[in-house]
């Protein structure tokens, strides 16, 4: 699901990190979802909060199904679990 409203960038392969979507948000953000199965979107489209833009997988250089997620601001990564409440109560990382 995609975090926020917003355009697709890319929808498309990548070597490393398979079926991969980048979404451009308003503010400066741009969210990444990789190793997708299916891209349910594609390149120019229109997103709203909400939609329903992949299916979970392993496509590309992965080690089993999950999702390859990231978080850019003025091109700086930052953590999803400050910016995305929900994901800090459900910190899954291995860290």
């Amino acid at each position: 699901y995609s975090p926020e409203h917003g355009r697709v960038i890319f929808s498309g392969m990548s070597e490393d990190l398979g079926n991969t979507i980048i979404i451009n948000h308003p503010r400066g953000f741009v969210t990444v979802y990789a190793h997708n199965d299916s891209n349910l979107v594609t390149s120019g489209m229109p997103i709203e909060k909400g939609q329903v833009i992949a299916l979970v997988g392993e496509t590309g250089n992965s080690q089993g199904p999950h999702l390859h997620f990231e978080i850019w601001k003025n091109n700086l990564v930052l953590d999803p679990r400050v910016i995305i409440p929900d994901y800090k109560k459900k910190d899954v990382s291995i860290r």
